[in-house]
């Protein structure tokens, strides 16, 4: 008769039954303070490959999880987040910056488009042909005339080197936006809210707002299909005008009126705050250019 097969032996844990992590007496094999496991202090490699493929995995599957409410249920993910239904999420701010890290990287290499750096007083029509940006600037400055006088005559002679460090510049100042646009939520929900809650719904929104520019930029290629882009396009632009109001009713509550009221108060400003906040890139990438 063939031999029973043995169990495999079980990982050698440490002596002493603390965590080796922050020294907490162990009731399992779980430390209850820090989470970690109580395993062998010197690994196999199956042990340090099932560790790896674990980590791989499990942020995949957070992943998952994480943009499926982002995406197609606006506010569920920030509601579910500030009940405390957070750990089979991504966090906040890592979608955020993974959102922002897509949507730039994906700008950084885009072909190079036709830029024009030009002053105020010249002719408003673009050349024909082909797609062009356009940087129209002042002809006079109020403080630093000479300084910025001198810079626009390096920009308009390196129109794309001038482009380029705009866009370098342009993700430092969202993160100015993100504060700005969580006071104004504070502002128009103040009541039974903290700071520290908007700035959640703040990065969950605008990770949408990444991710959402993203697949308009990658449907504006010349190799999709032109019938599909017109559709999933159209789809595209209308899922980011309603995001935020539907978002915003299902956060914060209240009538349909009262949330579109507010939203438009908070739309008015926010455009003023993100047309300072592009000024701001534009005189300071020009005054360090």
């Amino acid at each position: 008769m063939a031999e029973a097969l043995q169990p495999a032996p079980a990982p050698e844990l440490s002596e002493d039954r603390s965590c080796l992590n922050c020294g907490e007496v162990l009731v399992g094999p779980f430390c209850c303070r820090c989470g970690q496991e109580d395993v062998a202090l010197h690994p196999s490699v199956r042990q340090l490959v099932s560790e790896l493929l674990g980590e791989i995995f499990s942020f995949d599957t957070r992943l998952l999880r994480t943009l499926r409410p982002l995406l197609m249920r606006p506010g569920a993910l920030t509601r579910d987040y500030l009940a405390g239904r957070r750990v089979r999420f991504v966090s906040p701010l890592k979608i955020y910056l993974i959102a922002a890290l897509i949507f730039f990287g994906l700008l950084a290499l885009l072909p190079k488009t036709n830029v024009i750096v030009r002053g105020s007083s010249q002719a408003a029509a673009p050349p024909r042909g082909g797609t062009h940006v356009i940087f129209t600037l002042p002809e006079r400055y109020p403080f630093f005339d000479r300084q910025l006088q001198a810079a626009s005559a390096r920009a308009k002679a390196n129109p794309q080197a001038f482009t380029d460090a705009v866009i370098t510049n342009t993700p430092r100042v969202f993160f100015l936006f993100l504060p700005a646009f969580s006071l104004l939520l504070y502002l128009f929900y103040r009541r039974d809210w903290h700071y520290l809650d908007h700035l959640v719904f703040a990065l969950h929104y605008h990770a949408f707002v990444f991710l959402d520019l993203t697949a308009l930029i990658v449907l504006g290629r010349p190799w999709v299909p032109s019938a599909v882009a017109r559709a999933l396009i159209l789809l595209l632009w209308i899922g980011l005008f309603i995001y935020l109001p539907i978002a915003l009713r299902r956060v914060y509550g209240g009538s349909w009126a009262r949330t579109l009221l507010k939203l438009l108060g908070l739309g008015i400003l926010y455009i003023l705050v993100f047309a300072s906040g592009v000024l701001v890139v534009v005189v300071g990438t020009l005054w360090l250019f």
